[in-house]
């Protein structure tokens, strides 16, 4: 092209620009563009050339319209779209439901761990970060990586409503012998209930499974019978709404490593009024050998169903047998047992654990009040039973008894 010294395109009938590249070889020769009334170059004034370039202008202009309007047209069929979305998007049947609905996909996690940290023991092949079983989900031992604190984790399928039972009543609870939540993350059809770790295990472990057995002396037992108690008198005196457990015996008790006991696993607790439940409880919930009597008639549990199981676990405390023991008579459970034998044979002696037999008087005369409460909580009839505050009110008169009895014991200093 920088080798071209002349062009002639006359009577060609061209319109529009003539190239820059062109322009000068052209101007030079004039003759060489006639015949193109609508060819326009960089010295031509025509109207033609005017309304090409305003032509061109206008192009820009109405390409730039169509472009945003365009853009704009998208951004308003999203936003018609998400508030259509938002409306017609089935509502959550139950305040359950709704919990999993706002809280689906999110996390809320103690700032040492890490999602991660909860994946490494919780999808593994082994079963060695397992802790616990159970109707309501596995609970397993996880360590932080950064702070190397130890956790539990309950896993839980999403889709029960178990879960967001569970979620909802720990998130409102704040007691020294209610297990503490740590945090929670919601994640790939599963839940996972972050709680703080207790190194001592269940009470059931304690008693019943440990290697050595471990003596435990009425200090002990004392403490842990009335920490128990404290905890279900919060939940049902000092919680609004008032919260029923439901499922009290000695494996959803956990210990720190001081043996101070704190009331876990509330999958199957219930809040009063809970208008989420029906009426009618179709299903006996709770576990053998702690279930209150009128579970098996009545559509509604109270708190004394809460008593009975307490009741049991102290028996349980007391006298160190399962609440179905392979040494009872067939049909017999603990609290049968001890009625039979101490009504029978008015014998509290032979029920207590061996270990006791040999308390000193103060000791082993505390253990059989405790023993006599025990039955009053497993009372048949759910309207004699005592309420959790007044068991407590019991058990703190023991301990004033004793030390009433030895300042009594010790009497005023001579000089």
């Amino acid at each position: 092209m920088a080798s071209l010294s002349f062009v002639n395109i006359s009577f060609n009938h061209l319109r529009g620009q003539i190239p820059a590249v062109w322009a000068k070889i052209l101007e030079l020769r004039p003759e060489s563009t006639l015949g193109n009334p609508r060819l326009c170059s960089i010295t031509t004034k025509s109207s033609s050339c005017e309304s090409h370039k305003k032509s061109h202008t206008r192009g820009l202009i109405l390409a730039g319209i169509i472009i945003i309007s365009t853009l704009l047209m998208a951004c308003l069929l999203a936003l018609v779209y998400s508030l259509v979305a938002r409306i017609w998007r089935p509502q959550p049947s139950s305040p359950h439901q709704s919990l999993l609905y706002h809280r689906s996909g999110t996390e809320d996690l103690p700032e040492d761990l890490s999602f991660q940290d909860i994946l490494r023991a919780t999808e593994g092949r082994s079963d060695k970060y397992v802790i616990g079983r159970g109707r309501h989900g596995t609970v397993y031992r996880t360590e932080s990586v950064k702070s190397r604190k130890h956790w539990a984790v309950k896993k839980v399928g999403i889709s029960e409503t178990k879960f967001s039972s569970e979620m909802r009543t720990l998130s409102l609870v704040r007691h020294r012998n209610v297990l503490r939540m740590g945090g929670y993350s919601i994640r790939d059809g599963y839940g996972f209930i972050v709680t703080e770790y207790m190194p001592e295990g269940t009470l059931y472990y304690l008693l019943h499974q440990r290697r050595p057995q471990v003596a435990l002396n009425w200090e002990t037992r004392y403490r842990i019978a009335l920490g128990i108690a404290q905890g279900l008198s919060y939940l049902h005196h000092d919680c609004v709404p008032q919260i029923i457990h439901r499922d009290i015996k000695s494996d959803n008790i956990l210990l720190d490593s001081e043996l101070e006991p704190k009331i876990a696993d509330f999958g199957a607790a219930k809040m009063e009024p809970d208008s989420d439940e029906s009426p009618t409880v179709s299903a006996i919930v709770g576990t053998l050998g702690y279930i209150a009597p009128e579970n098996a008639y009545s559509t509604r549990l109270t708190d004394k169903s809460d008593v009975y199981s307490y009741g049991v676990t102290l028996l349980e405390l007391l006298c160190r047998k399962l609440p179905v023991d392979p040494s009872f008579d067939e049909g017999l459970d603990i609290v049968s047992w001890v009625r039979k034998v101490v009504h029978g044979y008015n014998d509290y002696f032979c029920c207590l654990d061996e270990e006791i037999q040999y308390w000193e008087k103060e000791d082993l005369y505390e253990a059989l009040q405790m023993m006599d409460l025990a039955l009053r909580c497993t009372e048949v009839d759910p309207d004699n039973r005592p309420s959790m505050r007044e068991v407590v009110g019991s058990l703190l008169k023991f301990n004033l008894q004793r030390k009433f009895s030895c300042l009594r014991v010790e009497g005023p200093s001579s000089e």
